[in-house]
């Protein structure tokens, strides 16, 4: 057995068992490197959707609500953020201390943005603004809002890979294969265990 499968196992058995103890419904999440997830999710979707998984990643932007996109499921309010690699929603009351924290963080550099979005969304219901250019400029303002987060926090993700449409249905065809944007329904978030700090996100 090869160095980094013997330092993988023991971690992916210690993340399946706090899985197994800390889920009121005992729900198993199968552990995953987060370029393995992205890749199946990519290449074979069947392979993990409906599928619990637990990943690290990096935080990249945790959408405010002023967006333009479905951010409720079943009837719950949920909060949309995206991680490196991953499209995420986590349900609004369930949001825990570590992405908390990262959201008060992001929040000092979100105010101007915020006040053009909702300027943008206030001259549509005016009609000063067309659809078209709106979306137009809440794009460069989505571009704007992830410039904020340089130094991308990291977050552990335990959720189950679904076809929930909070980013859209299926869009067109790259080079004959279906794209769609799988949405990683979050369960909880938590503060990643030293290792991931120490040895980085991905094994060598």
């Amino acid at each position: 057995m090869t160095l980094p499968v013997r330092r993988a196992l023991p971690l992916a058995l210690a993340i399946l068992a706090v899985g197994l103890a800390a889920s009121p419904a005992q729900a198993l999440y199968l552990f995953f490197m987060r370029r393995d997830l992205a890749h199946a999710i990519q290449h074979e979707p069947d392979s993990v959707v409906d599928k619990q998984v637990c990943f690290t990643d990096e935080l990249c932007v945790i959408w405010p609500a002023v967006q333009q996109r479905p951010d409720s499921l079943g009837g719950t309010q949920y909060v949309l953020f995206d991680t490196t690699n991953f499209h995420c929603a986590i349900p609004r009351d369930n949001i825990g201390t570590h992405l908390n924290e990262c959201w008060s963080d992001a929040q000092k550099g979100y105010g101007d943005a915020l006040k053009k979005l909702q300027d943008i969304n206030d001259q549509v219901h005016a009609r000063q603004l067309s659809q078209a250019d709106a979306e137009t400029q809440r794009r460069e303002l989505y571009w704007e809002l992830n410039r904020i987060w340089k130094n991308k926090p990291i977050v552990t993700v335990y959720g189950k890979v679904q076809r929930a449409d909070f980013w859209g249905p299926v869009k067109g065809q790259d080079q004959g294969v279906a794209t769609e944007a799988i949405t990683i329904v979050v369960d909880r978030v938590e503060r990643p265990r030293m290792r991931w700090y120490e040895d980085g996100l991905d094994e060598n």
